[in-house]
C-alpha cells in the first residue's frame, strides 16, 4: 500500500492527540439515558472462573456510572461486577445493592475489596469493615473479598485479613479471598513490582482470585502471572487492559511556555525534538493503516486481552450506554494478524509515550522518591476514565515533591532504568498538569 506522510496539524486533527483509548468520551447517550428499545449486543463468551468454577462473561462491570447502567450490562450476560468499598464512599456498592436486589444472587459473581497502605490494624475492623460492605450491597455473601492494591509483599501476609477472612468463611459471608495489585508504592517500599507481588500471592496458596493490570504494552511481566495462575487454576480479572495514551500536548506546553517568556529547559528541549520525530513517523503509520481516530488502536488493545484465556473476565467503568454498546460487541472476538501489527506499530512508533503498569523500575532509580506508577496510574483515571476529581485528590495526598519541582532538571534516572524507553519526566510533568490545572 503506498503511504502518504501526513504533516503534523492533520496527523493531530486526525487521531485526536490528548488521550486515546478505552476511556475516551464517545458520542451517544449520556450515563443516565437510556436506550430505550435499542438491541444491545450480548455476551458470547464465558470462561471457567479458576477453582471457583463459575462461568464468568469475558467483559464484567467494574464501578458503574449509574444504574441504569449496570441493569443493562446484567440484561445482556455480563455477571460480574466488581467493587471496593473506597469506591465513591461506600456509593458504588450502595448502587450495586439496588440493582442486584431483584436478580438471582446465584447468577452473580460480586467482588470486593478492602483497602489498606500497609496493616491492616485488627481482625475486628477487618470484620466490621466487610459487615458494612455486606450491608450497603445489601447481600448475605460476596463471592470475593480482596485485599485493595496490594503495594508489597509483606501485606500478602497480613494476619489480621486472613484470620478475619477465616472467619467470614465459616460464616457464609465470604466465599473466596482474593487480591488486587498495580505495582509498588515508592513512598511504601519500590523493591518489588506487580510480577514480583503477585507472582508471591500466587504461591501463597489462600488467594482464589487476582486482579491485575494486563495489556499488550506490559504482557512481558503481567504473562508471567497469568501462566502461574493457570498452572494454580486461580481465577484471574483483568484491569487497564488499554494503556493508549497519544499525547498532544507537548507542543502546546512548549509554545506556552515561549510566550510566557519562560524558558524551554534542555531536558523539554530535547524531548520536544524527541517527540516530533515520533509523530511524523507516527503520521506515516496511522495513513498506512488509514486510521482517523482512535477506534482500531482501541479495538485492537482489547482484544489482544480478550484472546487470551488465561484472562478470564476483563473488567471496565461503563459510564454510558454507548459504551456498553460498543464493548459488548467485541465479547468473544479475537485478534486478527492485522490487529497484531496495529499494536505493534503502536509501540514502534509510540511507545515511549506508554508507560508500562506494575512495571517500577523507574521508581527504583529515582533519588528523589517520585511515585511515578502511581502519578501515572492517577493520570489515567483523570484522562482516560474521567473520573477527574478522584485523580486530583489522590494526586494532592501524595507526600513528598511534585514532578515540576525535580523531573524537568533531573538528568533522567528513571528513564535510564526504563526498558522500553518511556519519556517518565514528560509524562510526569504533563499528568501534573492535568490534576493541578483541573483544581484551579
Amino acid at each position: 500500500m503506498k503511504t502518504h506522510n501526513l504533516d503534523r496539524r492533520r496527523f493531530l486533527k486526525y487521531t485526536s492527540l490528548s488521550a486515546v483509548g478505552a476511556g475516551i468520551a464517545v458520542k451517544g447517550l449520556a450515563a443516565g439515558e437510556s436506550p430505550g428499545k435499542e438491541v444491545m449486543p450480548r455476551i458470547r463468551e464465558y470462561r471457567t472462573f479458576g477453582s471457583t468454577g463459575f462461568r464468568v462473561s469475558d467483559i464484567s462491570s467494574g464501578n458503574p456510572s449509574n444504574e441504569a447502567v449496570l441493569r443493562t450490562l446484567l440484561d445482556n450476560g455480563v455477571n460480574l461486577i466488581d467493587t471496593g468499598e473506597a469506591y465513591a464512599n461506600g456509593n458504588s456498592e450502595r448502587l450495586i445493592g439496588r440493582v442486584i436486589s431483584d436478580r438471582d444472587r446465584s447468577k452473580l459473581f460480586i467482588n470486593t475489596k478492602l483497602y489498606t497502605e500497609k496493616a491492616y490494624p485488627s481482625k475486628e475492623e477487618v470484620l466490621k469493615r466487610a459487615y458494612d460492605s455486606l450491608e450497603r450491597l445489601g447481600t448475605d455473601y460476596v463471592d470475593c473479598m480482596m485485599i485493595h492494591s496490594a503495594e508489597n509483599t509483606h501485606i500478602l501476609k497480613d494476619k489480621a485479613f486472613h484470620s478475619a477472612m477465616r472467619k467470614l468463611k465459616k460464616e457464609g459471608k465470604v466465599r473466596h479471598v482474593g487480591v488486587s495489585c498495580h505495582g509498588s508504592n515508592w513512598a511504601v517500599d519500590t523493591e518489588e513490582g506487580l510480577d514480583k507481588i503477585l507472582l508471591e500471592a500466587v504461591n501463597d496458596g489462600r488467594f482464589d482470585v487476582i486482579l491485575l493490570a494486563y495489556n499488550f504494552a506490559n504482557a512481558d511481566r503481567a504473562e508471567r502471572v497469568l501462566e502461574a495462575c493457570e498452572k494454580k487454576n486461580i481465577a484471574t480479572i483483568i484491569m487497564k487492559s488499554n494503556p493508549v495514551y497519544i499525547y498532544g500536548l507537548m507542543e502546546k506546553s512548549v509554545t506556552e511556555r515561549t510566550r510566557a517568556g519562560k524558558k524551554v529547559g534542555d531536558n523539554t528541549q530535547r524531548f520536544y525534538d524527541r517527540y516530533k520525530v515520533m509523530v511524523a513517523g507516527a503520521a506515516s503509520f496511522f495513513e498506512t493503516y488509514g486510521i482517523r481516530d482512535d477506534k482500531e488502536l482501541r479495538d485492537a488493545a482489547s482484544k489482544f486481552v480478550l484472546t487470551d484465556s488465561r484472562a478470564h473476565t476483563t473488567v471496565w467503568d461503563f459510564r454510558n450506554f454507548e459504551e456498553v454498546r460498543h464493548m459488548l460487541s467485541l465479547s468473544g472476538q479475537k485478534l486478527s494478524p492485522a490487529d497484531k501489527d496495529l499494536l505493534n506499530g503502536y509501540l514502534e512508533h509510540l511507545g515511549p509515550l506508554t508507560c508500562r503498569i506494575g512495571c517500577n523500575d523507574c521508581e527504583a532509580a529515582c533519588p528523589h522518591h517520585i511515585p511515578v506508577n502511581r502519578i501515572l496510574r492517577y493520570n489515567y483515571y483523570f484522562t482516560v476514565k474521567g473520573q477527574e476529581k478522584r485523580a486530583m485528590e489522590k494526586f494532592a495526598r501524595l507526600p513528598g515533591k511534585k514532578p515540576s519541582e525535580v523531573c524537568l532538571d533531573c538528568e533522567g534516572f528513571c528513564e535510564k532504568a526504563c526498558l522500553y524507553g518511556v519519556s517518565a519526566r514528560f509524562l510526569l510533568t504533563e499528568a501534573q498538569k492535568n490534576m493541578e490545572f483541573a483544581a484551579t
